[in-house]
């Protein structure tokens, strides 16, 4: 963050605050810091991007090198919306004790572009912070399908909510290959990697796939689960397949917004620790970036599905607000 954000954000409103005072810094870094700066967690911005040329059509990239057009562009911008309203839909319907659930996504909404470089037929475990990720899957459905009318029946425990009737907010649904997992951090990681290992061996073993044969498995984590010893396992044993050249398609994504809970991420550890695993091809992208997201999320996800070996995306995400709509 550049010296004059530093300056002037703790000048702004003293009476803030810190997680107004941290959205204020980093508001005020978007508008004098420069390309490339370091984000907090350790991570490098983007560079400066050229923009497209004039009178380019919505059918045109968003920027020169991206596949992201800027009809597709529109359309994950859409979701993103949905997914921030929803948020606040979230506080709105606690407050009226007609909600039980305010862990947000607020600041994840990059996950659209995600959701966008993979395919319908890619089952996906989601972390708890992919609204945007569970409404762009919703669309891609036949016929498409409303993800933010389950999303609001999962705030609300009820009974029609599509996944778990219920008994707790999950993002999941069968149609849409969204496996749901549990509330306990990066439980959903085993089951993704056997996951990611049957799918090639269904048909040798006579059993009927569900899924096509050239599917990924996507999971999606937090920084904080990073440290969990289920990661570690899950995250070994993909790596030790790989090393044995055995069929594991299993892209692992970290959303990396710097904060477990209340306990910050030392700077640069997510990229320490995944980045140098044998076996796990490493990737980055800006998470505020939906461009870089969806181009950096498409190389990953063929690598994978070409090479039938595991991957680790980290997305770079900035967490607005508490962990949930209780904290202070």
């Amino acid at each position: 963050m550049s010296q004059a954000a530093e300056q002037r954000a703790p000048q702004a409103a003293p009476e803030r605050d810190p997680v107004e005072r941290h959205f204020a810094r980093a508001i005020l870094a978007m508008l004098t810091d420069p390309p490339g700066s370091p984000y907090g967690n350790g991570e490098r911005g983007r560079p400066e991007a050229a923009a497209p040329p004039p009178g380019a059509g919505p059918g045109a990239p968003v920027r020169p090198g991206s596949a992201l057009t800027g009809a597709r562009c529109l359309d994950l911008f859409d979701a993103q919306l949905a997914s921030r309203h929803l948020d606040v839909a979230a506080q709105w319907l606690r407050a009226r004790s007609a909600g039980f659930y305010t862990i947000g996504s607020s600041g994840h909404e990059g996950n659209a572009a995600l959701a966008a470089a993979l395919r319908p037929g890619d089952p996906a475990l989601l972390h708890y912070r992919s609204c945007a990720f569970y409404l762009v899957r919703a669309a891609q459905a036949a016929p498409p399908r409303d993800g933010v009318d389950d999303v609001l029946l999962g705030l609300t425990a009820a009974a029609a909510e599509p996944i778990a009737g219920g008994r707790h907010k999950v993002l999941g649904h069968a149609d849409l290959n969204v496996i749901p997992v549990t509330s306990t951090i990066a439980s959903h990681l085993p089951r993704a990697v056997g996951l990611a290992f049957s799918l090639g061996r269904a048909a040798r073993l006579g059993s009927a796939p569900r899924w096509p044969g050239d599917a990924i498995v996507l999971a999606s984590i937090g920084d904080a689960s990073l440290n969990h010893s289920t990661t570690a396992g899950a995250l070994n044993t993909a790596a030790y397949c790989a090393y044995q050249h055995l069929p594991l398609p299993l892209l692992v994504v970290c959303e990396d917004n710097g904060l477990g809970i209340s306990v910050r991420t030392p700077p640069g550890w997510v990229a320490a620790a995944a980045s140098g695993r044998p076996g796990l091809r490493y990737f980055h992208a800006d998470g505020a970036d939906l461009a870089d997201v969806f181009d950096t999320a498409l190389a990953a996800a063929d690598w994978v599905r070409q090479q039938r070996s595991p991957a680790f995306l980290h997305l770079s995400m900035v967490r607005l607000g508490g962990h949930t709509g209780a904290d202070p």
